[in-house]
């Protein structure tokens, strides 16, 4: 299982740069920018997940890098798997709003 997160940490960091560095290309045109720029914010998420996955046991001593699997195998209490929902849903509901409003004020 830790082969497949670095992998999956690499390619989602290698691949939101790359879409970083297609924005930067892309700057002139203003729509196609701010669309590869939310593909790179998404790409980075992975990588996001995995890091929190991992230090999400032992917040207070810095950052640990578990090597077992007992990282994913713990249960949340329902409360919090209710906030996480929640936060996750505000959130990309956050992402969409910005898109259309976005798309809307270039028309």
């Amino acid at each position: 299982m830790v082969k497949h997160e670095y992998i999956v940490t690499c390619l989602s960091v290698a691949i939101g740069f790359a879409f970083v560095g297609l924005s930067r290309l892309l700057d002139p045109f203003w729509f196609s920018a701010r669309i590869t720029l939310l593909l790179a914010i998404i790409c980075f998420v992975p990588a996001g997940l995995v890091l929190l996955a991992h230090v999400r046991q032992d917040w207070f001593g810095g950052l640990r890098w578990d090597k077992s699997n007992d990282v994913w195998t713990t249960r949340r209490s329902p409360k919090v798997e209710r906030v996480e929902i929640v936060v996750m849903s505000l959130l990309w509901s956050l992402i969409l709003i910005a898109l259309v409003i976005l798309v809307l004020s270039r028309s």
